[in-house]
């Protein structure tokens, strides 16, 4: 094998060992440089690539020892080896322990052995340049890995706030599908969008999170509750502007259908799968009375059982139920008392504690139904009063006096009426 890119340096200050070890090794191929002196060796070793030096141990300018100790201190990677004989021992010796030698030749030496010991080291160098090599390439394509990672994780980043963007952009158009229908919804039943429907979606939100709802299971339950009356929009005026127990039989037997007909609409939307699953069980109730299955107890699911306490005392405040609209007092007593069988107690307990905690702070009306003969001045309207034929005589919120009280006992005896008169409890 060739070693034509290996250099060696021998340092000797007899000529004639220079040349008989230089004629040795050029079967070798590689560079050898030679020279008689110790210091112009160390300054050959500044400006030459050498990847071993063989040195004498008996020099005039410098010893052998401290020759390869500098050479040690200023040049590690290059391989030094001593030649020495035998009264050379503790030089020897000495050069292993300053010098930091890896092998040494003892004179007069064996040219096989001296062959086979600079193949050696050639061989040596090559593996370590080939080390640094690919230490070098390893270096370079880890930072080059690194950047891209860098680059990846931005990218990552950077898609990652483009799907989080893109995802509330979606969940936001569920939302504004969800109120839409729920507007349109709301029109078609003929109800006015006021300042209750903030009060009555209020109501549902505190008494879900009260019931232990959370997450997804509350955001669900809030669009089944905006959506649970989009099964009555393909019904008739007769279905939907009357009182339900003032339907004939047949037309409440067509009125039942309405949660199943709102769950078919949510089937449109994936999303809103578990809502319409909520609002197709919202009318059942735990002694099975309900429609549109008459499910009972457990077949209901938790959810749709805390849709059917706040639905049911909505459609009792409001009128949808009984031919007359409910007081909150009444309303309660239907749920906790008249019909307790149909509702699970706990959480109509929830929601009586959410309607007294809101109503303090003015999110809820708390109110009774009373006759005109039991006004008080002070007593403050929580509803619009309005006669049997529908004009409106007194505004909601409004603080009575001795005036507006003489002018309502007034109204009912001319039209011989029994008003309707809700006041805050």
């Amino acid at each position: 094998m060739e070693y034509t890119d290996n250099t060696v340096l021998i340092v000797d200050d007899e000529p004639a060992v220079l040349s008989s070890l230089k004629r040795l090794l050029r079967i070798l191929k590689c560079h050898v440089i030679t020279t008689v002196s110790a210091i112009e060796a160390l300054e050959l070793l500044k400006t030459h690539s050498v990847d071993m030096v063989i040195s004498d141990m008996r020099m005039p300018e410098m010893a052998g020892e401290c020759f390869l100790e500098q050479v040690a201190k200023n040049f590690p990677d290059c391989e030094r080896v001593v030649v020495s004989g035998y009264a050379d021992v503790q030089a020897t010796i000495d050069a292993i322990n300053k010098g930091q030698v890896s092998r040494f030749i003892s004179k007069p030496w064996e040219d096989d052995d001296v062959l086979n010991l600079v193949k050696r080291s050639f061989e040596h160098a090559l593996l370590k340049k080939e080390n640094a090599r690919l230490s070098e390439e390893t270096k370079q394509q880890n930072l080059e890995l690194q950047a891209l990672n860098e680059s990846l994780d931005l990218k990552v980043q950077a898609r990652t706030e483009q799907l989080k963007v893109a995802n509330q952009s979606i969940k936001n158009s569920y939302r504004a599908v969800v109120r839409m229908f729920s507007t349109l919804t709301a029109r078609r039943l003929g109800v006015k969008a006021s300042s209750n429907n903030q009060t009555l979606n209020l109501i549902c939100a505190t008494v879900a999170k009260q019931a232990g709802l959370e997450g997804s299971e509350l955001k669900q339950l809030y669009f089944a509750w905006q959506l649970r009356q989009i099964g009555k929009l393909s019904f008739s005026d007769d279905l939907i502007r009357v009182p339900y127990l003032k339907l004939d039989v047949e037309q409440q037997r067509t009125f039942q259908t309405h949660p199943l007909l709102a769950q078919a609409a949510t089937l449109m939307v994936k999303p809103l799968y578990p809502a319409g699953k909520i609002i197709s069980q919202h009318k059942e109730y735990l002694d099975g009375t309900g429609y549109p299955k008459k499910l009972k107890g457990d077949e209901i699911s938790y959810r749709a059982q805390v849709l059917a306490v706040v639905n049911d005392y909505v459609e009792l405040l409001y009128g949808f139920y009984d031919e007359r609209p409910y007081s909150t007092i009444e309303a309660i007593n239907y749920l906790q008392t008249t019909a307790a069988e149909r509702y699970n107690q706990n959480i109509v307990t929830i929601l009586i504690a959410a309607i007294k905690a809101l109503s303090d702070t003015g999110d809820a009306i708390n109110d009774k139904c009373i006759h005109s003969d039991q006004l008080a001045k002070g007593m403050k309207l929580t509803r619009d009063l309005i006669s049997e034929e529908g004009i409106m005589l007194l505004s909601a919120g409004q603080r009575l006096d001795d005036i507006s009280i003489a002018r309502i006992r007034e109204i009912e005896s001319n039209l011989d009426d029994d008003l309707q008169i809700y006041v805050s409890q």
